[in-house]
């Protein structure tokens, strides 16, 4: 008998038993019902006993804030300080007077909208509406849609007891705070505490406080389409707030407009409402787009990219200082959601960070210069359009300058510090989006540093064997290089240093597409799903094809420069009150006892290439005066921009992206440089990219300065020997050698045996490097044509 004839027998019996059997399986289940039942209701209160007393302190905070004595100045700041101890940041909760019973109505279209979207019978009902909880039951089950049923009253009650994970015993929980709210307050003061408390994204608890970040204004000037806007918010503040996703805000905010239209008697002033309200939803969306400047541009792919100015003026407006936006804000974050209203607003703090303010100075510095260079440039091309009189042109001019952007990020390899971040480009009290941190691109060809690692892991070749750049064609992907032609045979490192194209899909090819991706996934903590979704399974890859965040790369570096082992960079290390008392630690694991991801050995060999590249062989030139000299290595990256792009904006020529990964001692940072529209720019990963990290990093290692080697003492089956850079013969055999290297690093066995000439293939693109500090840049660097249309099986590695 096969198992699908046992379970028909077994269904067969259970049936049978059923129909002789059904009063006692019918008294047992309402017996067991009840019982299930019993325990949920009597456990529920048992719960809200134990809460009660929470409740009510939180409950006479709330009842404060509506009433007059509540006086914002008595909240304590919260302080942010760098890992020296200086005050970086100081921030303070509601230092505005929070919405009050006596002016409730003066907010009538708030009010009007909340109540058309989220409680319509609010006045009516006794705290919890039954007919709506059952239609929303009703919902769910048939459709499969989440549809909410719960009450004004019942959100502040979930407000108030902030019991977590939502399930059956929690809510019945609320239940009962539920009907004690509505016993002990009026519906003024259950709507005034409910206006005060909910949280509509981006750190902003209370309409008071959204309608001055989103809106610069107080909440009782609120248009009805700014109040629907907010409204809109309310089911899922982090995805629907119109920062951080306009595109579905505006699509809400329309909806609300709508039912707004239907129920307009439950403005507290029904006459203030514009005539025709209804008919008119579409024209007023229409002026407050304009008003808020909401422009919708196409990408590749015809993806949608919505920008405005809603939320420009709201960035650090809890900030009295702010020294360091991006990175504070994100301080900011986490001390929002790990601790209550009320702590904030009772307790002050110190927040102890990793950051390094010094540094943080010099990458914003420097990032803006590099990015203003840029503007400079694509300033002059304007002028000449002015001069043509070609004023399309000069209004798409203005667009690529005003959407350049840029970020950095330092951290340091041996214990995940982050000690710079710059998120963008201006530093002001504008919001903006921490491109350092969420902003995903296509690296180009700066990944190629982990495939040239795994190549040696995998003991496919050495810096110093010889391979072949030629025309080369892998299941229907022909690479081309950045450079015309092909040139011949060349040692690795100097493939590396030049960023030969063809050379890095051969690796990727011997390595596996699978394995790579996989490496990937457990240096940066990516599961299978993110992966796929950003990494296609085709040997693109080795030229940047997939998608990575300024931090990410930064983080695949530091691994490499930290012998290896992962890095979780990390950010807060304690907090407490300002009598001491410990509030939260960050409890850091042991460095010597992290995750072996890669083998020492390769990651030594691939910081010995990095240090080739910033050679005269390189992609980007330095040449360092010997007072100057301090340890250095990077990849350049660049990313070409699509032909598709390039036809929506003028035909012009130009990157999408340029990248840079630099390595100190202790010290691993990663550069960006892009549009925010995805238009074609004049720049590079050298010049640009790299302009920007070098000017970083000479400042530092002058006021700070750096240790004296890239690779720290590991243990491994390695050997260390001085090469000559031209034959790749060890130095020894050598009667002349231009560029002498020393302590290169290889796997025992396989370091080089001296005497064997290796060809030399002299760079034909790039300027010539000079002595001196930024003068020491070359102009261009390897910009990698756009990648192509992939025909192999994408399961095939």
């Amino acid at each position: 008998m096969n198992i699908k004839d046992r379970i028909l027998g077994i269904l067969v019996s259970f049936l049978q038993y059923s129909k002789t059997n059904w009063r006692s399986i019918l008294k047992y289940s309402v017996i067991s019902g009840i019982v299930v039942l019993s325990f949920l209701i009597g456990g529920s209160y048992v719960v809200w006993l134990t809460k009660q007393e929470e409740v009510v302190r939180n409950l006479e905070t709330f009842q404060r804030e509506v009433s007059d004595t509540y006086d914002p100045n008595e909240i304590k700041p919260i302080r942010i300080l760098d890992k020296n101890g200086k005050l970086i940041g100081e921030f303070s909760r509601r230092k505005f007077r929070p919405i009050r019973t006596d002016n409730l109505a003066n907010h009538g279209n708030i009010i009007w909208a909340l109540l058309s979207s989220e409680d319509r019978d609010f006045y009516e009902h006794s705290g919890v509406n039954f007919t709506a909880l059952l239609r929303a039951i009703i919902v769910n089950l048939t459709t499969f849609q989440r549809q909410g049923g719960s009450t004004l009253t019942q959100q502040l009650a979930k407000l108030t007891l902030d019991l977590g994970a939502r399930n059956v015993f929690n809510k019945l929980t609320e239940f009962y705070c539920t009907f004690y709210l509505e016993s002990k307050f009026d519906k003024n003061t259950i709507l005034a505490m409910y206006l005060n408390r909910i949280f509509l994204g981006e750190g902003n608890t209370g309409v008071e406080e959204a309608s001055r970040y989103y809106f610069n204004k107080p909440a009782y000037e609120l248009t009805p389409a700014e109040a629907a806007l907010l409204v809109g918010t309310i089911p899922a503040p982090s995805n629907y707030n119109a920062v951080r996703n306009p595109k579905i805000a505006l699509k809400r905010q329309k909806m609300v407009m709508t039912v707004m239209g239907k129920n307009q008697n439950l403005h507290p002033n029904p006459k203030s409402i514009e005539r025709d309200f209804e008919k008119k939803v579409d024209l007023n969306i229409r002026k407050f787009r304009s008003f808020y400047v909401v422009e919708e541009t196409k990408e590749e792919g015809d993806k949608v990219v919505i920008t405005s100015e809603i939320g420009k003026y709201g960035f650090d407006k809890d900030f009295t200082i702010n020294l360091a936006p991006d990175f504070n804000f994100g301080i900011r974050q986490f001390v929002i959601e790990n601790f209550s209203e009320i702590d904030l607003e009772s307790r002050g703090m110190n927040v102890y960070t990793t950051l390094d303010y010094d540094k943080q100075e010099a990458a914003e510095r420097s990032l803006r210069e590099g990015i203003e260079a840029v503007r400079k440039k694509l300033s002059e091309d304007k002028a000449n359009y002015l001069k043509a009189g070609k004023t399309e042109e000069v209004s798409k001019q203005n667009k690529i300058i005003e959407n350049m952007n840029g970020s950095l990020i330092s951290i340091n390899p041996t214990n995940g510090y982050v000690e710079a971040m710059v998120g963008s480009y201006k530093i002001s009290n504008i919001f903006r989006l921490n491109r350092a941190v969420s902003a995903v691109r296509q690296p180009g060809s700066v990944i190629k540093g982990l495939v040239y690692l795994m190549a040696f892991e995998k003991r496919i070749a050495t810096p110093t064997s010889i391979v072949v750049d030629e025309p080369i064609k892998i299941r229907g992907y022909a690479p081309k290089n950045w450079y015309k032609g092909h040139r011949g045979a060349m040692q690795v490192r100097t493939a590396f240093a030049q960023s030969v194209n063809t050379i890095a899909v051969k690796f990727m090819d011997e390595i596996g597409v699978g394995d790579f991706i996989h490496t990937l996934g457990k240096i940066l903590d990516l599961d299978s799903s993110e992966l796929s979704r950003r990494f296609q399974h085709n040997l693109t890859l080795a030229l940047g094809s997939g998608e990575l965040s300024p931090k990410e790369l930064a983080t695949v570096y530091a691994t490499i420069a930290n012998n290896g082992k992962k890095v979780k960079p990390v950010e807060i290390l304690r907090i407490t009150d300002f009598e001491g008392s410990e509030l939260y630690m960050n409890s850091l694991p042991d460095p010597r006892e992290a995750e072996q991801i890669l083998d020492p050995v390769a990651c030594a060999m691939t910081l010995n290439l990095l240090e080739a590249v910033v050679s005269e062989e390189g992609t980007l030139k330095i040449a360092l005066k010997d007072g100057e000299k301090f340890p250095l290595g990077g990849k350049t990256g660049t990313v070409q921009s699509p032909k598709e792009a390039q036809k929506r904006w003028g035909s012009r020529k130009g990157v999408r992206d340029v990248w840079f990964a630099g390595v100190n001692p202790n010290l691993v940072t990663a550069v960006w440089v892009g549009n925010d529209l995805g238009a074609p720019f004049p720049g590079s990963g050298s010049g640009t990219s790299g302009s920007i990290w070098f000017r970083y990093v000479s400042h530092v290692a002058r006021t700070l300065g750096f240790s004296d080697s890239l690779i720290t003492p590991f243990n491994g089956d390695y050997v260390k020997v001085d090469i000559c850079a031209e034959t790749g013969g060890l130095l020894s055999n050598e009667a002349e050698c231009k560029h002498p290297l020393y302590g290169q690093y290889y796997y025992v066995g396989d370091q080089p045996g001296g005497g064997t000439t290796t060809p030399t293939v002299t760079q034909t693109e790039g300027t010539a490097s000079t002595n001196g500090s930024d003068e020491a840049l070359s102009g261009e660097d390897a910009v990698e044509l756009e990648l192509p249309e992939i025909k192999e099986d994408p399961n095939d590695d």
